[in-house]
């Protein structure tokens, strides 16, 4: 069978403290390595996929910088078994990657704006183009797209925005229990259950929560996304750890693209902007290191989330389970 090629524009919202920049490189470079040794797990592994074995290519664009992937290349119609140059520069976009970033989706800064704009744009107007957030990435995706100002006849129940968490920053390997009518979708995430929760990387001060005006006129049932959106899971602290709409958008808040290096010297980083305490520091590293297993890779769900972003990409994720339903949160929010 054919390979099913996908094309992914990553959008660098941040450049990776110097340390990681320099074993590493730019996010854009660390979500291609990442994206392709997914590709090689799932074309080795029993699952049979649809469309055949994944190939997976990657062009970056500098957000910050003003550099949006152009209209003109975006994908406009369904990929067909043997498109001509299908893959690489020359193919049209499958999917777009937004990054995290250390800004917040509420700032008023040009480039937020223009992405925002973007994400409105290709939302409305390219069916076919997946869209992907990671951390600030999933942010700025519900600010665009499930805000007030974005959706302005959207009623206020189903009106969700980026705020501060009241409660400071989540961070690192924290319990993360997915819906399963999600995890249902994704065979990779079939280990994840109440008794095994999610376990992937968090180093956030924001969150995506209703805004007042939705929370006011919410009943004891709780504030609804509107349908077909889902939350794909929550912690104790963030009732939102990812979106979810079918065939469209899928958002984490946590990043599969850090291990426990990347994140520990990322909150080490912003201890030395914010003037953290030592104290404060060592207890974040604590929690990053709860998955660090000396001498060989971290013990977390990093491999099977790039796994299922790949599989959303792909358009493998079938409704299976009615995730498509109300997109109710449980337990409501307050």
């Amino acid at each position: 069978m054919a390979q099913h090629k996908i094309h992914v524009a990553v959008l660098d919202a941040d450049i990776p403290c110097l340390s990681v920049y320099k074993a590493r490189g730019l996010y854009s470079s660390q979500f291609r390595v990442l994206l392709q040794a997914a590709a090689q797990r799932l074309n080795e592994g029993p699952e049979s996929l649809q469309n055949g074995p994944l190939a997976v290519y990657v062009t970056a664009f500098d957000v910050v910088g003003g550099s949006l992937p152009p209209l003109e290349t975006l994908r406009t119609k369904p990929q067909a078994p043997a498109e001509p140059h299908a893959g690489g520069p020359l193919s049209p976009i499958d999917a777009i990657l937004i990054t995290g970033s250390a800004s917040s989706a509420y700032e008023d800064q040009p480039w937020i704006h223009a992405l925002q704009s973007y994400i409105q744009t290709v939302h409305t107007h390219y069916p076919h183009i997946k869209l992907f957030g990671s951390c600030f990435g999933h942010q700025v995706i519900a600010q665009a797209l499930l805000s007030t100002n974005a959706t302005p006849s959207k009623a206020p129940t189903s009106t969700f925005h980026v705020a501060q968490s009241p409660a400071g920053f989540e961070m690192g390997i924290q319990h993360i229990t997915l819906q399963p009518s999600f995890t249902a979708r994704f065979p990779p995430l079939a280990r994840v259950t109440a008794q095994k929760p999610f376990r992937i990387q968090l180093i956030h001060s924001d969150a995506v929560v209703p805004t007042p005006e939705a929370e006011a006129a919410a009943d004891q049932a709780g504030v609804s996304l509107p349908a077909p959106w889902s939350s794909i899971g929550s912690s104790a602290q963030c009732s939102i750890q990812g979106l979810y709409n079918p065939g469209r958008v899928l958002t984490y808040q946590g990043h599969f693209e850090f291990d426990t290096f990347a994140n520990g010297e990322l909150a080490q980083e912003f201890g030395r902007r914010g003037g953290w305490s030592v104290a404060v520091v060592d207890e974040y590293l604590e929690q990053i290191y709860r998955s660090r297993v000396p001498g060989l890779e971290d013990d977390d769900d990093a491999k099977a989330a790039a796994e299922a972003v790949l599989l959303f990409f792909a358009g493998e994720d079938g409704d299976l389970m009615g995730c498509s339903g109300s997109g109710m949160i449980t337990p409501p929010l307050g």
